[in-house]
């Protein structure tokens, strides 16, 4: 019973990241209790040898990443609209304390979407002017984001595989159990 929570809990986490309050710690403290949990879960079933616990967190660490970074570009590729808005404003923030670049906030104007700021890292930075690809959400539950940086078969590649994965440790697992009894 305790794998199957702490997989509730990493697509719980995921959740928790896309949707409002959008909030990172609590996604990461989550995620990271549902990987221990679907791990020890994993070795318990299978009797306590290492490999059984080195899958599961390997696996259940993929599929965490997985539904958090590409979850929230197929969400707003699914729920939401792509639209070309202007960059009216680009501000260079310091972000040294925490890291090692530049970050950037832009505010955009955008023809159905109304104005949004977007916060980005020094990879994604957009010249004032410029007119770019945006994905939002006309509701406001999603965070929008440049268009260029969500794949949509990039994401939906990387979440199927990490389901599949989950599911080969668990069926792998389970005929290694079976095998021993």
């Amino acid at each position: 019973m305790v794998a199957p929570a702490g997989l509730v809990a990493v697509v719980v986490a995921a959740l928790v990241f896309v949707l409002p309050p959008h909030s990172s710690l609590a996604a990461l403290v989550l995620g990271i209790a549902g990987v221990a949990a679907f791990g020890l879960g994993m070795v318990r079933y299978a009797g306590g040898p290492w490999w059984a616990l080195i899958a599961a967190l390997l696996s259940g660490a993929l599929l965490f990443a997985a539904l958090t970074v590409g979850g929230r570009g197929l969400a707003l590729h699914v729920f939401g609209t792509a639209e070309t808005c202007d960059v009216v404003h680009r501000e260079e923030v310091d972000t040294s304390s925490r890291y090692r670049h530049y970050g950037f906030v832009h505010t955009l104007n955008c023809p159905s979407g109304g104005t949004f700021t977007l916060r980005t890292d020094s990879t994604d930075r957009q010249e004032e002017g410029a007119r770019v690809a945006v994905l939002d959400d006309p509701g406001g539950l999603l965070e929008p984001d440049f268009a260029s940086r969500h794949n949509l078969y990039f994401e939906l590649v990387a979440i199927l595989g990490a389901v599949a994965l989950v599911t080969a440790t668990v069926r792998f697992t389970r005929s290694r159990v079976r095998a021993a009894s």
